[in-house]
């Protein structure tokens, strides 16, 4: 292991070909979870496409990584996970739901040197139809790849930002051409400009891929990153993006307002593919997953537990 960012690799490797869709992903140990429901949904939904999985990770459990074995053998597919040397960051920017895992897509175009496509994908995307259309993708000549964020954000960003002429995207879908990336110096560019302006960049790393790489991206159809179901014919949905709170797997998200006819039994049907499709729905973790728990069971009419859960808020906040 030459990448000075690399602590350990595990290759669980089930369909070894020279043809095959590298897929990139940076989690933690929460998230390992999603992360599995996400792979099972492109595996079932594209038998067709060989996939090599690379998970970038600070670290699983011996469970986890046992399970995501069990994952990558069912579909007779390849998961490689890296084990990151988080040091080697230095000390950047993070938020309760913005962890250090979301910088560790910057790493995976250095490990992948000798590789010309990478498409990364947040945890909390599934993929809801086949995807070859973006796996073929041509870059005319950009870096990356992505979609449009909301117009709000849009708004919103390239003021903070002070970008002109640009159009905000969200990096929880990119398709990276590898060399262009690494020749362009795009993780040194980007670190740089967080650490010049930690308060800058709400968004973190996706400010901060905005701000650097803005000039150098070909934009996608919504379909490939939908935020918004409202926004898109629902039946052309390839990659579904579970960005808002509560998640799928949260026990505020049955009872939640984003939980709709059309979401609400996604998620779990992909996570019942997985090793983890008998594990309960989530409690609340932090303070702000209790805020949203409470705000749910108030709009639901259950005062109790939401007192509970707004006075656990309060604790864990203040």
């Amino acid at each position: 292991m030459d990448n000075k960012y690399l602590q350990h690799q595990e290759n669980y490797i089930y369909n070894p070909s020279d043809t095959t869709v590298h897929i990139g992903y940076g989690v933690d140990d929460n998230y390992t979870r999603c992360m599995a429901s996400s792979i099972a949904s492109l595996c079932k939904n594209n038998p067709n496409t060989n996939f090599t999985i690379h998970v970038m990770t600070a670290g699983l459990t011996k469970e986890n990584n046992e399970r995501l074995q069990t994952l990558a053998k069912k579909f007779n597919t390849n998961i490689i996970i890296y084990t990151i040397d988080t040091s080697a960051l230095g000390n950047l920017p993070t938020h309760t739901h913005l962890p250090l895992p979301t910088y560790f897509r910057f790493i995976l175009p250095l490990i992948l040197k000798n590789v010309q496509k990478l498409f990364y994908i947040d945890a909390d995307i599934v993929c809801l139809k086949d995807a070859s259309a973006l796996f073929n993708i041509d870059f005319q000549g950009n870096i990356i790849a992505a979609v449009p964020d909301l117009p709000w954000m849009n708004r919103k960003r390239n003021e903070a930002l002070a970008l002109k002429n640009h159009t905000y995207f969200n990096a929880g879908v990119l398709a990276i051409d590898i060399p262009k990336w690494n020749e362009f110096d795009t993780f040194n560019k980007v670190l740089a400009a967080i650490h010049a302006e930690p308060d800058k960049f709400r968004y973190l790393d996706q400010d901060a891929l905005n701000l650097v790489l803005t000039g150098h991206i070909k934009y996608l159809p919504t379909i490939y990153n939908c935020i918004d179901t409202q926004a898109v014919n629902k039946q052309d949905i390839v990659l579904l993006h579970f960005a808002a709170h509560p998640k799928p797997w949260n026990i505020a998200f049955p009872i939640s307002n984003i939980c709709t006819r059309f979401n609400a039994n996604l998620y779990s049907s992909f996570e019942k593919l997985t090793p983890w499709r008998d594990t309960p729905l989530e409690l609340p973790r932090n303070y702000k997953e209790c805020k949203v728990y409470a705000k749910a069971l108030r709009q639901n009419h259950q005062f109790g537990r939401f007192i509970w859960y707004y006075l656990k808020y309060l604790k864990y906040k203040y």
